[in-house]
Order: structure tokens, then C-alpha cells, then sequence
């Protein structure tokens, strides 16, 4: 059995890691996609947030969700 650590949300956003595993985007790639300001993100005493209305944004910039036809 695996004992994975739980990620606490500590105010609004999400942290890299969480927003690495809610939308199955390799940690390294949103690290590198936040410091390339590809992420927006919010910096403030050493900790990292990225709002919540980036990760409809990023999905489907990245070509994974995609917009329902009409």
C-alpha cells in the first residue's frame, strides 16, 4: 500500500506540484513553464501560487481539454 502525501491548499491557487497533478502535466514542465512566465503566477514570501482560472487557460493551450463544438 502507498502512502501518499496529501498536498494542503494554504490559501487560494494551486501550488506547482498540485497544478502538476490536477492537470497531468509533468512537474518539471510546469517549473519550467512558470519561470518562462507561461504560467501566470503569484510569488509572495517565497511561495508559489497559480490561480485557479490558469488551469482552464494552460489545458487548453497545452491541447488537452478542448472547447465543446456548438
Amino acid at each position: 500500500m502507498s502512502q501518499r502525501k496529501e498536498l494542503k491548499r494554504i490559501g487560494p491557487g494551486y501550488s506547482i506540484a498540485a497544478f502538476a497533478r490536477e492537470t497531468n502535466i509533468p512537474y518539471r514542465r510546469v517549473e519550467k513553464a512558470v519561470k518562462a512566465k507561461e504560467i501566470a503566477s503569484v510569488t509572495i514570501g517565497g511561495v508559489t501560487r497559480i490561480p485557479e482560472t490558469e488551469k482552464s487557460r494552460v489545458l487548453r493551450a497545452y491541447g488537452i481539454e478542448t472547447v465543446p463544438a456548438e
